[in-house]
């Protein structure tokens, strides 16, 4: 008997042990997305010009809101570079509408409900606010990351730029989807 009840613990507790894991986001090493997002910050990171003379000293900071695989994928490729002569610092920033000064802001698409306020707060800065959701360029992005047949590009507002002292290069501009004048 006691045999009995012992294998039917055995049998079903492998199912509970299953049923009780929650599940794990995306592995950072196989997220391709998080990659390609990684590398696309990095390549537009060196082609565009920050005029606020107090964005060329220091560090050059990318904040990432959101978007962990992303974070580490910045951290793992790119934090041991630099841009121009500024070394990249990667800042994993609080899910809040308040952010630090960074030259780069991604907010990733679990964090949407934050932007409305973070475009309030970033209206003036020479911070450039990059999304990956449909309107964003409208909304106050500067760079939107989007798919066009399974393929993540990019799309970028010359307008909204303008408004936060970034002055973006031609090559940008040619290599972008879309580009919003």
């Amino acid at each position: 008997m006691a045999a009995t009840r012992l294998l039917r613990v055995l049998l079903v507790a492998p199912f509970f042990l299953f049923a009780t894991v929650p599940q794990q986001p995306r592995d950072a090493e196989k997220d391709t997305t998080a990659m390609l997002q990684a590398n696309y910050l990095y390549n537009i990171a060196k082609l565009v010009e920050w005029k606020e003379a107090g964005m060329r000293e220091g560090n050059f900071v990318i904040g990432i809101i959101g978007s962990a695989n992303l974070y580490q994928e910045l951290i793992k490729q790119y934090s041991s570079r630099t841009i121009g002569k500024q070394p990249i610092e990667v800042r994993k920033m609080p899910r809040s509408a308040e952010v630090e000064r960074c030259h780069i802001l991604f907010v990733g698409r679990s964090d949407l409900a934050l932007l409305p306020e973070i475009y309030k707060r970033m209206a003036g800065q020479p911070t450039m606010v990059v999304t990956e959701y449909t309107g964003a360029l409208d909304d106050g992005a500067v760079v939107n990351f989007v798919k066009v047949q399974n393929l993540l590009k990019y799309e970028m507002s010359m307008a909204n730029a303008q408004k936060h002292g970034l002055v973006m290069g031609l090559t940008l501009k040619n290599l972008a989807h879309r580009v919003e004048e």
